[in-house]
This record gives structure tokens, sequence and C-alpha cells, in this order.
């Protein structure tokens, strides 16, 4: 009761009022299709923002701001619509990645948009734009909190794949990189496992660690779970670059 409390007296929540931010969300934009009959041929590419920046209404004929992107994507999941395969590539730029040389590596941007938020953020919207609260820091963010850690999961592929190291080496780094795999792996398994969820009323559902006493609004097991699992894919491909299963 004494957590349910907390919540509905917490301070008011506010989004981020940073103009670096601003631009680096609402200043892009990625344009894609807006009919059905739309074809490849009309996605652009992400395009940077003009000097000073750019207002987040005053985006291309038929463009999204990525922030919009975002939202639409997460709004045609919840009716099991998926991205295509154009509006993916779009996305991949936005994050720094070739969606061209580097194709197979679309998964990246797939499983950044699909991300699940870690505790103690929680989502919200600033007239019908996005953004990230952390409880405990009273942080705000445009930008998913897994954000960063699908761009590094890329630029970790392509160094390796682009390294001039021998097979020997790499073989030699994909060992040491699934060893702290393993070690991660049976760390997260002892996390989740002292988390129980608790229902309060009809909607009040947090997560108590019985270890550290702590509540979250947040369920923190399926990031976690899908930080591992990208770590994971991150071994699996450094392990098919030098042919080991």
């Amino acid at each position: 009761a004494a957590f349910a409390r907390r919540r509905r007296g917490s301070p008011c929540l506010a989004p981020p009022r940073s103009a670096w931010l601003e631009t680096m969300v609402f200043g892009l934009k990625i344009s894609l299709p807006t009919r059905k009959s739309a074809g490849p041929q009309e996605l652009e590419a992400l395009q940077s923002a003009k000097a000073g920046g750019s207002s987040p209404a005053a985006k291309p004929r038929g463009g999204l701001t990525v922030n919009e992107f975002v939202a639409r994507s997460k709004r045609n999941r919840e009716n099991g619509l998926e991205p295509t395969k154009p509006e993916l590539m779009a996305y991949a730029r936005y994050l720094g990645m070739d969606a061209i040389a580097e194709g197979d590596l679309l998964w990246i941007a797939e499983d950044c948009l699909s991300a699940p938020l870690p505790a103690p953020w929680s989502e919200h919207s600033d007239n019908g734009r996005l953004f990230y609260y952390n409880t405990h820091t009273h942080a705000s963010s445009w930008t998913h909190p897994l954000e960063q850690i699908h761009r590094e999961a890329y630029k970790r592929i392509v160094a390796f794949r682009k390294s001039d190291r021998s097979r020997d080496e790499q073989i030699k780094e994909v060992q040491e990189h699934r060893r702290r795999y393993e070690e991660a792996e049976a760390k997260v398994r002892e996390e989740l496992l002292v988390w129980v969820q608790h229902t309060e009323g009809r909607n009040n559902t947090f997560y108590f660690n019985k270890e550290t006493q702590q509540s979250v609004w947040t369920d923190p097991r399926p990031a976690r779970y899908h930080e591992l699992c990208l770590q994971l894919k991150v071994l699996d491909a450094k392990s098919r670059n030098c042919g080991l299963p």
C-alpha cells in the first residue's frame, strides 16, 4: 500500500527539454511509405536536421520523425503488425548501421524496436511524443534506455568482421566472449529469481525484490532477458564469422 501511495504522490512527470535531444530525436526524419501501395523506392534515408535543428512539426511530406516512427511501430505491434524491411532499413540507418553492406544485421534494428523497458524506467506520452522516465533518478529521455546497447552490439560485430587479426586470435576472442556470456547468464538467472509480482487493487501491479526490498512498477525480467539474448546473438555472429558452430 505504501508503494502505491508513493506512486500517486510522485512528482509530476516532465519530458526532457534538452535542445540536443530534441535535435537528435525530432530533428531526424525517417521518410516512410504512408500508403499500402507505396513501394520501397519511396523510402528515403534518414536525413540530418538542418543547421539549428527543426521543429517536430516541420517534417517532410509523408515523413515521420524517429520518435513518431517508434510510437507507430509500438501501436502496430500491439495490433499484430511488424515493420516492413524498408522501414527497418531506415531505422537501422538512424542507429548508425549500414543497412546495405550489413543487411544480415537488420535483426539488431528489429530487436531495438521491440526492446522492453528496464526497471525503473516507464513510458509516457507528451502530445503524442514518447518519452521515458526513471522513477529513481527522476531523469527523462526521448530515446529508449536500451537503444545504446543495440548500437554497440552492431559496432562490436562489424569491428570483429573488419579486424585484420588471424583466425586463431578471433577464435580466442570468441571463446573469451563465450566465457563472459556464461557468467552473465548465471548472474541473470539468479537475479530473475528474486523478483516477485504483486497486484494491489485492480490495476496496480508492481514487482518486489526479495533481497534488496526494492519495489518497481516495470517488470525488470524481460529487459534483463533481452540484454542477455542480445549478447548471445552477438556471440553467435562472431562465431559464424570465424567458422565456429
